[in-house]
């Protein structure tokens, strides 16, 4: 049942990503009405809640994870300069306004 109970938890997570922020209150509602349907135990509530409410953290995580490999990947194949770029870049280009600032002193 507990592994019933875990495919649940997945469905349920999965489903929400990206529609809902998983809230402690949403994660209640959530558990209530497994609880309705007998597939928690009332006594199982509060622990429930508390995974639930990790899965769905950690799903978010994994998410972001995916999001931002996928946003750095375009970026790179429309080659876009990255912020660290820009920031190389300003650097060469302050070095040589200080050169040509000492060269037109002379």
């Amino acid at each position: 049942m507990e592994k019933r109970i875990e495919g649940s938890i997945e469905k349920l997570i999965l489903a929400g990503i990206g529609a809902i922020a998983l809230t402690q209150e949403k994660a209640e509602e959530i558990v209530e009405e497994l609880v309705k349907k007998g597939e928690v135990k009332k006594k199982e509530r509060g622990k429930f809640t508390k995974k639930l409410l990790e899965k769905g953290k950690d799903a978010k995580q994994e998410i972001e994870k995916i999001v931002e490999n996928s946003v750095t990947n375009i970026l790179n194949k429309l080659n876009i300069p990255t912020k660290s770029d820009i920031n190389a870049l300003k650097k060469k280009v302050d070095a040589l306004a200080k050169k040509v600032e000492k060269i037109q002193k002379k």
